[in-house]
């Protein structure tokens, strides 16, 4: 898949984060451009989602910067800083649904603020769920759905705000491989839709294969390689090629 190459949307530079003796994130810079989809290919604690939690300032970092659509987001006020975050969807490893609540009632819930009248709420759940093939699903419960479907209603309740950036922590995680490919290729058809820009954390090869137009691998809180899918498939470097196998 090719991105067009615009405006900056994210910058982060010389991110270092630790938790104790622990150092996670030793020097991380990256930068990714409007309508692009970005994987972060690493194994299991290699500081993927400690990185996209900083990003968005879930956690605060040590040392670096970090400039999300123009904004230095380390000196917004609370206020600022949740504006900016409805720019931005975020799909979560286990799609973090409220069990108490209907899909529609989900669906709604990033809306409950936003002072729409009733007819255009309505229109929107309905759009987001064709987009990712559940309109049947409006009125279940969580639990009446399979892990595919609450991955599906998690990517639709992120995208409803209609974000300029998506963020995916793992979102193949417990599929299993016929269905992690359908959610794959649905986070390939939402990005056409919408021209996200999408920055995706997973160690799963086949959903970085579908997605990607640009990987950086993060091995020991440091990106040791980056490219496109194709180019890092052929390098002869063990730890990279470790992730093709």
């Amino acid at each position: 898949m090719e991105a067009t190459q615009n405006a900056t949307v994210v910058k982060m530079a010389h991110l270092q984060k630790s938790f104790g003796d622990n150092e996670v994130l030793k020097d991380i810079s990256l930068t990714i451009h409007k309508g692009e989809t970005v994987v972060v290919l690493g194994k299991s604690g290699s500081g993927k989602s400690v990185l996209i939690k900083c990003m968005v300032r879930l956690l605060d970092v040590d040392e670096g910067k970090v400039s999300i659509l123009g904004s230095d987001i380390f000196s917004l006020n609370r206020k600022e800083l949740n504006l900016l975050r409805m720019k931005i969807g975020f799909l979560f490893q286990g799609a973090a649904l409220y069990d108490s609540l209907t899909v529609r009632e989900n669906l709604e819930f990033p809306l409950r603020q936003s002072g729409k009248p009733r007819e255009e709420i309505d229109a929107l759940v309905m759009e987001v769920l064709q987009s990712v093939g559940l309109e049947d699903a409006v009125d279940l419960m969580p639990s009446e759905l399979s892990g595919g479907m609450r991955k599906r209603i998690g990517l639709a309740r992120s995208m409803i705000l209609k974000p300029e950036i998506m963020l995916y922590d793992e979102p193949t995680t417990g599929l299993d491989p016929i269905t992690a490919k359908e959610i794959s290729n649905l986070i390939l058809e939402v990005q056409k839709k919408y021209n996200t820009t999408s920055i995706i954390i997973t160690h799963d090869i086949q959903c970085a294969r579908i997605t990607a137009n640009r990987m950086l691998i993060l091995n020991n809180g440091v990106f040791v390689a980056e490219g496109a899918f194709d180019e890092l498939k052929k390098s002869e470097d063990k730890l990279v090629h470790s992730f093709f196998e």
